[in-house]
């Protein structure tokens, strides 16, 4: 027998990959180095993770391993913010803006005439037309509110020109997204003392919206004042854009829904400290990486559905103006004013209701505005015995006793069918004389104890006279 080597050797190496590879159920695991790259691609609509210069792995579970040609020259981590899909290509800009690569057939390729500009991160990446636009960022010591664009002809970045800008304070990491051909944007960073250089949290809270057809910005309404997350996001939490809403990942998950005006915050199914995010708008996947244990780092792709976890809370995202306080305000004071009214008139209704029954110890008869009561005396002892338990929950079977008329032919048959009868002649006549729905003379319920058990209320006061 001949043995090919050279097909064993491959065969061994497959085996050892299915064996030994660290891929789980849709997980993979690299080592713990921000020089990696999580992407979708924009021809199969699947995640890309790139973990070195030359082997990535693909696939709705990172389970297609290959090689992969990327510059030498150039770090993955710097092309991680900036992700465009243009024509079925992947195109990466330098986190500062200026470099420019295209990934076709496995292979980056620096397409620009640029350089490093190191002048818009934090920036918004977005595209329009097929052409891929930058706005604001931070660098060279100052923070921006520009809008530069690429052109692919000249492989350079131009300035492009925006109406009504100068009310726009500058800034970088800004919440943002996309709807319409319109940028929707608000928060974000920005340099309050250029002297010393200090940076802290934009304490402007209006939602602007950028018109991609003339590239006017216009003022919407402010957000609340009182989202943290929004003030204080200074650790570069991932954010990524979920059909119309901001999806925004830190300890916990929040949905931020500008056009509903809600923010809506969940746990995670299972928490993960989460370092980059890519949805998959097609399969409605979320591929993202994060940190095992300090030293190795783990990609996995899920449905959003199973990563995002129990809703904590709801709150409106836009802050009330003076009409919608003065609004909601007034409706507060007409729906008490209606409440208070609407339990007086019941008050009053009942206490007259209450009232208008009573029963004389003399006559042993019961009256209706003076007017008597005409009952038999099996039906009057029942309902003295309701008036005794006065509006309280009892045992059906009590009423046995007084409807038992005779001990040696009355049986458990003939009693119950005489209690029923008794009840329904007293349902008839209340219900009569009150001029109200008979199911509201009298409640039943089951014995908590013992559910073949039922317990009766009257829900009339029946006053008491000599």
């Amino acid at each position: 027998m001949i043995f090919n080597f050279k097909h064993l050797k491959k065969n061994v190496l497959f085996i050892y990959i299915a064996l030994v590879s660290p891929i789980l159920l849709g997980q993979v695991k690299f080592k713990n180095t921000s020089n990696y790259l999580l992407f979708e691609d924009a021809s199969t609509g699947e995640p890309i993770l790139v973990y070195n210069d030359s082997m990535a792995v693909s696939g709705p579970e990172f389970s297609h391993h290959f090689k992969i040609n990327f510059p030498k020259e150039l770090n993955l981590n710097d092309f991680k913010n900036n992700q465009y899909q243009i024509n079925g290509i992947n195109y990466f800009v330098d986190n500062g803006c200026g470099r420019v690569l295209e990934f076709k057939n496995n292979t980056f390729k620096r397409i620009d005439n640029s350089f490093k500009h190191n002048n818009q991160y934090g920036g918004i990446p977005f595209q329009y037309k097929q052409t891929m636009y930058l706005w604001g960022g931070y660098g060279l010591f100052t923070h921006k509110n520009i809008l530069t664009y690429y052109d692919f002809l000249a492989g350079e970045w131009l300035k492009q020109h925006q109406v009504n800008i100068e009310k726009v304070e500058p800034r970088s990491r800004i919440f943002s997204l996309i709807k319409d051909n319109n940028l929707y944007f608000f928060g974000g960073d920005m340099r309050s003392n250029h002297k010393n250089f200090e940076t802290k949290n934009l304490k402007f809270n209006d939602v602007w919206r950028l018109d991609f057809k003339d590239f006017t910005l216009h003022k919407l309404q402010q957000h609340n004042d009182n989202f943290e997350f929004i003030k204080n996001d200074r650790y570069y939490y991932p954010r990524v854009q979920i059909e119309n809403k901001i999806i925004h990942i830190s300890t916990l998950i929040r949905e931020i829904d500008i056009f509903k005006n809600t923010v809506k915050t969940y746990t995670f199914k299972n928490f993960k400290n989460i370092k980059s995010v890519v949805y998959h708008k097609a399969s409605k996947n979320i591929s993202f990486t994060y940190s095992i244990d300090g030293q190795t780092n783990g990609a996995l792709s899920q449905p959003y559905e199973e990563f995002r976890g129990s809703l904590i809370k709801e709150t409106p995202f836009y802050k009330d103006t003076f009409l919608t306080t003065l609004l909601k305000y007034t409706l507060y004071g007409l729906g008490i004013l209606i409440a208070i009214f609407g339990f007086r008139h019941l008050y009053l209704r009942k206490k007259k209701r209450n009232f208008n029954i009573y029963y004389s110890k003399n006559t042993h008869s019961f009256y209706f505005k003076k007017t008597p009561i005409i009952l038999n005396n099996l039906s009057t002892q029942v309902l003295v015995y309701f008036m005794n338990k006065q509006s309280e929950y009892f045992l059906l079977n009590e009423l046995n006793s007084i409807l038992t008329t005779d001990l040696d032919t009355d049986n458990y048959i003939t009693i119950n069918k005489r209690r029923e009868r008794v009840l329904k002649e007293l349902t008839l006549e209340l219900s009569s004389i009150l001029k109200t729905p008979q199911e509201s003379i009298f409640s039943l319920r089951k014995n908590k104890f013992d559910k073949r058990l039922k317990e009766i209320k009257l829900n009339i006061t029946i006053a008491v006279k000599k």
